[in-house]
Formats: structure tokens, C-alpha cells, sequence
């Protein structure tokens, strides 16, 4: 009511329709129509004047309260019309048409669309979300990959871009990782509180499989891995519901930012490498931290020094190792097998035949039985080695379940003195007599499949060539071969030649 009002003055002190809408930047419909309406109420532009904005309103403005009714029914058709615009082939100007069958007097196309827009943006309704100092930290994917040369192959291999990003001092960290599996998410995340210099109170991830297993609004299940990772760095995990990406907003406008910020600057580069990725990204990251803010005073670095590095937790001693798990059942050899690596390691006899858990990392491998650890070994990769302590297996216990190294060695005897032989060897190259059982069980589940002589000749060729395990016989066997040692020949009489008498 206020430009209807400068409207009214400046037409009672004479100025032309052009000057008024020159002067209140209004179209020349709007000055005319209200002049209209004024000089048809039956009052001078004086008492109109004088009237509040309320009063003066319903004067002049009875044509907007006829179209008010229009307007109500528009509203009433917007929910609906959201919904059916979700529908195969259903946009905006098929509703319009419907709408204007159901009201011929209706609003206009482009108003339809206007009003339509206008109701939306209304319920578009954006929250801030208040951020303490050494709070949360978010991460993500960026949509959009690097690449980097491969030499051997001469391809071109895409890396995913893994960026993480203080809540409340907004520092920001970004690597490449060869891609989104776990042991990928959970090294960028590790990388990333490296960066940092400590952990926050809690990771805000968005629901990725190699973080969340199975989303959910209320109670989100987490994969192992991942609340492994966060346990051992004392993070709380609050992953964000799905499909809201502004409950990580931060991070995904750090997406854009770096967009511009690090792919641009290194569009035009060839890398051969993903440690060169990595440090160009960490060069410009740096840059990108220590750039003033627009609004306010400061950069990313100095926020974070100054107000959120003293609040961060300290990284623990040790660094996170991704944990693996499986559960196996204690063999009668007092071992359990890692199939990964087809290694066995030992546990206490006392668990023959009972389920047990492995839990196993790079470095090492534990047992558990119903939540206590009952053995623990350094990892081993070696096929079908063992690993054994002593004390797992006592040799008064007349070996593991009624098996004695005898038994195996008269089984030989009974083919062959050859194949006992083979078996006594066997026997005797394993640290641990038990260790032998397995292969000698496989030794007779041979003889059951093959023919004896097949076995008895493949043995020979075991002490010929003083090799001694079971996948070697089980070699010759199915390819029916005879493998010969290899000998060097005689080298011929040179006078350059010194032979060993030179070395003494």
C-alpha cells in the first residue's frame, strides 16, 4: 500500500503516468489501474491519503479480492499436482490444461507456473545448522573422477576423489583413493585425521556400502569395518539419512568448490602415478586452506589452529589396520585354516571341532571362541605353511585325536617302501609332527582316486628331487608327468677360466 500511496500523491501533484513509473520503476498498467480504481471510489485523492494501509486496500483493491477465490482453488490443486508431476509423461502444461477445463476463468499459463514456483520455493524451507568447534567432520565422494597414466598397461586408470571437511572451521582435506571399497573409504578417512592432526567427537558419512551396510532413517546398520575404524580413533559415527545430501551440505559444497579449486588447475596435467595425484592435490589443498574467506575474517587454516586444533582428540599410537572376519571350526590337528592365504594356525587342543572366529588384519591374525581370544599370531601368507606354538599342541597328548605319525607310515608301507619313505620325510620336515597329518590324510585320499602305482611313482620322484609336501604329488599325479632333476652341464676347458682354486 505504500507505492499505491506514491502512486496517488504523485498523480494529485500532477506528474504524467510516464514519470511515475520512471520514478517507482513500476510497469504503466499497474499506475494506471490503480489511478482508475481511485478515481472511481467516490473519494478525492486527498481522503484516499488519509486512510490505512488496510482500509485503503479494500477501497482499491476489489478486484484482487475477487481473484482471491481463484487463488484459493489454486492452492488447493498444488499438493495434488506435485505428486502427479512425478508421473510418466506429466508436466506442467498438461495440469495447466485440466485446470483450466475444471476453471475456464482461471489464471493464465504463465501465472499458473509463477504461482506454482512461488508455492514451492515457499516449502523449500532451508534449516542451519549450528556447527561447535571440534565437533563433526563430513566426508565424501565427489561425483566426478581423476585419472591418472598407467605405464605397464597403457591405460588410463579413474580414481575416486575422497574429500573431508571440518564443521565448524571449515579446513578441508581431499586425496585420490583407487576406489570406494572399504579398505579405500577407511584409508582416505585414516589420511584425513592425519591431515587434521587428531579426531573430532564424530564422522558424518553419507550412506555408502563401505560405510553402511543397510540404510535406514532411525537405526542404520554400520559395517564392521567402519565401526572399527571409528572405536579405534573415539569418533561417534551419525550417518546422514538418505537421500538428504543437506544434511552433509558442507561437504557437498566443498565438492564444487574443489572442483574449480584442484580438477581445474590440473585438467591440462598427465600423471603417471597415484602418489602424483596425490601430491599436486595436497599443494593446491593448502592454497585452498590458507585463502581468505569472503564474509568474514580469516582463512580455513587459521580458524582451525586457533579454535578447533586444541579440541581434537589424539590419534592413537598405533595406526588403524582394516580387520577381516571369518568363522571356521577348529580341524583335528588342533589348527584352523585362513583360507585367504590356505595358512593354518594353531589354537589350544582344547577347541578341536568347536566354531571359532577369526579376526585378521594385514599384520596379524587373532582366535576368538565365544568372545575371548584363546591364540594370536603374526600373519603368515605362506600356501599351506603352518604356524604353530608349541603349547597348543603338547607332544604327551599321543598327538590330536588318536593320530600318531605311525599309523601314516605303516599306511605307507602297505604300497610301498617308497611311499613310506615319502611319508617319514614328510613327517619329519614339519616342526610340529601334527602339521604332517593333513597332508598325509591327502595322500590317501589320492591312493582312494588314482592308481597305487601312479602314487608309488610319483613318490619317487618326491626323494629324487628331496620335495616333500602334497600338492607336489598331487601335481605329478594328475598331469601323469615324470619330473627329472635338472642337470647343469660341464662347463668346457678354457684358460680364462680360474675354476674354485682361485677362491680358496
Amino acid at each position: 500500500m505504500s507505492t499505491v500511496k506514491q502512486i496517488l500523491l504523485h498523480h494529485f501533484q500532477g506528474r504524467s503516468k510516464k514519470s511515475i513509473v520512471r520514478a517507482l520503476n513500476i510497469s504503466k498498467n499497474t499506475v494506471r489501474r490503480y489511478i482508475q480504481q481511485a478515481q472511481g471510489s467516490g473519494l478525492s485523492i486527498e481522503d484516499l491519503l488519509q486512510l490505512d494501509d488496510q482500509t485503503l486496500e479494500s477501497i482499491l483493491c476489489r478486484e484482487v479480492r475477487v481473484n482471491r477465490e481463484h487463488y484459493r482453488q489454486l492452492l488447493e490443486l498444488f499438493p495434488w499436482m506435485q505428486d502427479e508431476l512425478k508421473r510418466t509423461g506429466v508436466n506442467r502444461f498438461v495440469i495447466w490444461g485440466e485446470y483450466r477445463k475444471r476453471y475456464p476463468e482461471g489464471y493464465s499459463y504463465s501465472q499458473f507456473c509463477w504461482h506454482y514456483q512461488q508455492w514451492k520455493s515457499q516449502r523449500q524451507v532451508s534449516m542451519i545448522i549450528p556447527h561447535e568447534p571440534g565437533d563433526k567432520i563430513y566426508v565424501d565422494f565427489a561425483g566426478k573422477k581423476l585419472t591418472y597414466h598407467d605405464i605397464e598397461s597403457g591405460q588410463e586408470v579413474a580414481v575416486e576423489f575422497f574429500a573431508g571437511i571440518m564443521g565448524y572451521s571449515q579446513l578441508s582435506f581431499a586425496c585420490v583413493v583407487p576406489g570406494q571399497s572399504s579398505e579405500d573409504f577407511l584409508r582416505g578417512c585414516r589420511l584425513m585425521l592425519e591431515y587434521m592432526g587428531g579426531s573430532p567427537k564424530a564422522i558424518v558419512p553419507d550412506n555408502l556400502k563401505s560405510g553402511i551396510t543397510k540404510a535406514s532413517r532411525y537405526e542404520p546398520e554400520i559395517a564392521q569395518s567402519f565401526s572399527d575404524f571409528y572405536n579405534h580413533y573415539g569418533m561417534a559415527a551419525l550417518p546422514t539419512r538418505v537421500a538428504k545430501p543437506k544434511d552433509k551440505s558442507l561437504v557437498e559444497g566443498l565438492v564444487r568448490i574443489l572442483y574449480s579449486r584442484i580438477y581445474a588447475p590440473l585438467r591440462n596435467r598427465i600423471f603417471y602415478s597415484l602418489n602424483e595425484i596425490n601430491n599436486a592435490i595436497a599443494e593446491l589443498l593448502e592454497a585452498h586452506n590458507q585463502m581468505s574467506f569472503t564474509n568474514k575474517p580469516g582463512s580455513r587454516r587459521q580458524m582451525f589452529d586457533e579454535y578447533e586444533k586444541h579440541l581434537l582428540r589424539p590419534l592413537p599410537a598405533d595406526t588403524f589396520e582394516l580387520k577381516h572376519y571369518r568363522e571356521v571350526t577348529v580341524q583335528k590337528i588342533s589348527h584352523v585354516c585362513l583360507s585367504e592365504d590356505k595358512h593354518y594356525y594353531s589354537v589350544p587342543m582344547r577347541y578341536i571341532g568347536q566354531k571359532v572366529k577369526l579376526i585378521y588384519s594385514s599384520s596379524d591374525v587373532s582366535v576368538f571362541y565365544q568372545g575371548h581370544r584363546i591364540a594370536f599370531h603374526k600373519r603368515d601368507c605362506r600356501m599351506y605353511g603352518y604356524t604353530t606354538i608349541s603349547d597348543h599342541v603338547p607332544s604327551q597328548h599321543q598327538y590330536l585325536a588318536g593320530l600318531k605319525p605311525e599309523e601314516f607310515i605303516n599306511w605307507g608301507k602297505s604300497i610301498s617302501e617308497e611311499v613310506a619313505l615319502f611319508v617319514e620325510m614328510l613327517i619329519k620336515s614339519k616342526s610340529h609332527p601334527e602339521q604332517a597329518f593333513k597332508s598325509c590324510q591327502g595322500l590317501q585320499s589320492l591312493s582312494r582316486k588314482e592308481s597305487k602305482q601312479k602314487l608309488i611313482a610319483a613318490c619317487q620322484q618326491g626323494l629324487e628331487l628331496k620335495v616333500y609336501n602334497y600338492m607336489f604329488i598331487k601335481k605329478v599325479m594328475e598331469n601323469n608327468q615324470t619330473i627329472k632333476p635338472v642337470i647343469m652341464p660341464l662347463l668346457p676347458f678354457h684358460e680364462n677360466i680360474r675354476g674354485a682354486q682361485a677362491y680358496q
